[in-house]
């Protein structure tokens, strides 16, 4: 036998190999520690709050109440008066709570006949989505303009969306007394969110 056979095997392997070796099972080590850490403290709140006592409680008691996501969409526009004798062009802001909701673009509406019932074009944003806190109602507001050279007029009018979702027609008449009156139609669906 050789005096290379007689050494240990590590002896025979070349020190880089070694190190190598060394660092890849203190890395081992390392990720496994962090990972058992990482998992002691995410079962850690599971197990310090008791399962029965919730599973006893009677199903009476009452539960904290949840937000309500409530989804509007503008169905359609009564024009009552367009504030001119022909076709007048307005615009319409829709805001929840002082946060703009959505824009109805520039369109010329008419007080008469069929097209006095104005339908959301495919093109306008319709659709609005806000989360009531329990008990909170929140102010839906409609701003209108008149796009005119010669005379601007401005329209507004509020309502009160309520916790379970519930929005009266919104009444939108001119500002200072000048012409110009609206009613938008809302539908609503509320949803309990947890």
């Amino acid at each position: 036998m050789s005096d290379q056979q007689d050494k240990p095997w590590y002896t025979r392997v070349p020190a880089i190999s070694v190190a190598v070796l060394a660092f890849l099972v203190g890395l081992t080590t390392l990720v496994n520690n962090v990972r058992d850490w990482i998992g002691s403290d995410a079962k850690t709140p599971a197990t310090a709050v008791p399962a029965k006592p919730a599973a006893v409680a009677p199903a009476s008691a009452p539960q904290a109440p949840r937000k309500t996501a409530v989804l509007l969409t503008l169905k359609q526009i009564e024009v009552i008066d367009d504030g001119t004798g022909g076709s007048t062009a307005w615009s319409f802001e829709i805001e929840g709570g002082g946060e703009g909701l959505f824009s109805l673009a520039s369109r010329d509406y008419v007080d008469t006949g069929p097209e006095a019932i104005a339908l959301p074009r495919p093109s306008d944003p319709s659709i609005a989505r806000v989360v009531l806190v329990p008990g909170q109602e929140m102010r839906i507001k409609i701003t209108g303009h008149t796009s005119g050279l010669i005379s601007r007029s401005s329209a507004s009018g509020s309502a009160k969306l309520r916790p379970d979702g519930s929005l009266a027609p919104i009444r939108v008449t001119g500002d200072n007394g000048k012409a110009g009156e609206f009613v938008f139609h809302f539908a609503t669906v509320a949803t309990p969110q947890d």
